[in-house]
């Protein structure tokens, strides 16, 4: 497909200016999987059987590091080096850190410790931090980003229950929590941050609403009989 058939190098006369992280370099990924059905009371004979046995618990735990992501410039996506127009033709350009910026975790508004939600610890202020490209100074432009957005984890979790009711019928009750703890995963900035978007410089999510990635604890609940 033509799906970036818009896009052009950023210096078409030195292709290597694009030399840099690409989209999908995650460097490690964690995925843990487990079910666990206690040993005891197996036959579930007496009250305690039943109560105490056919018990089994499931979870799946993932974690992975950050993904680099565009820091926009003034011009949003083009132009710095002469190349794409930025209206039909676009390039990766990133904007040049000019010094150290605490950045890679979801920091809360200062001073009142709400919402918004920044990548970087100076909020807003980070753009400062910040300087476009400059054609004949700089000689990398850092590919799909020079800066890494933030690593995630979620958990998620199930329960079950049998309860043998007589030789050839049962009940099961069920419980499957999605992110069971809750867990705040917020997006990485998107377009809207760059340089051209100071009142959103760093957001994350999508700036006005703070997007999370697999949303609140979500449980359903069920009933299957067994006969």
């Amino acid at each position: 497909v033509q799906a970036s058939s818009e896009y052009t190098p950023d210096d078409p006369f030195n292709l290597g200016t694009m030399y840099g992280y690409q989209n999908f370099d995650r460097a490690f990924v964690y995925n843990l999987f487990f079910v666990y059905s206690p040993p005891v009371f197996k036959g579930q004979s007496g009250f305690m059987g039943r109560a105490l046995g056919g018990w089994t618990f499931a979870s799946v735990f993932t974690a992975g590091s950050a993904l680099p992501f565009e820091l926009y410039t003034t011009t949003g996506d083009g132009q710095e080096y002469g190349a794409g127009d930025n209206v039909n033709f676009f390039g990766n350009e990133n904007a040049i850190e000019i010094s150290p910026t605490p950045s890679g975790h979801a920091y809360y508004n200062r001073p009142s410790g709400s919402l918004p939600v920044n990548l970087f610890k100076d909020g807003v202020d980070a753009i400062s931090n910040f300087r476009n490209p400059i054609l004949g100074l700089d000689t990398k432009d850092g590919g799909n980003g020079n800066l890494f957005g933030l690593p995630y984890w979620n958990l998620d979790f199930s329960i079950r229950k049998n309860i043998l009711m007589l030789e050839h019928f049962s009940l099961e009750f069920q419980g499957v929590f999605a992110n069971v703890l809750n867990h705040n995963q917020f997006q990485d900035p998107d377009y809207i941050t760059g340089l051209f978007n100071p009142s959103t410089f760093g957001a994350l999510g999508n700036g006005s609403a703070q997007e999370q990635l697999g949303g609140d604890r979500q449980i359903e609940l069920g009933l299957r009989v067994r006969f």
